[in-house]
């Protein structure tokens, strides 16, 4: 339980933090997803239970949306290591 716990803690850092970064707003997001069973795959998945705080900015709701999306599809940004004949082009 304590593993699941600290999950959260850090699900909800990164969402608090994404929000933070991209609307310069600060929310609690403590109550505002679980994490519960697919029941197909029987794979932890994050639900969104989103409150009236979240459901009146229909930015903040869309973003939290696809971003809680992303994670449940383990769709990970593309992050690649730039070359070394890229990191050398001149740029004009």
């Amino acid at each position: 339980m304590e593993n699941m716990t600290q999950n959260k803690d850090i699900l909800e850092y990164y969402l608090s933090l994404s929000v933070k970064q991209q609307f310069n707003i600060d929310l609690d997001l403590k109550d505002e997803f679980i994490f519960t069973e697919n029941l197909v795959s029987k794979k932890t998945i994050i639900a969104p239970t989103f409150s009236d705080k979240i459901l009146l900015q229909h930015d903040v709701k869309e973003f939290l949306s696809a971003l809680i999306s992303d994670i449940n599809n383990e769709e990970q940004p593309r992050i690649g290591r730039i070359s070394e004949p890229e990191q050398m082009r001149d740029i004009v």
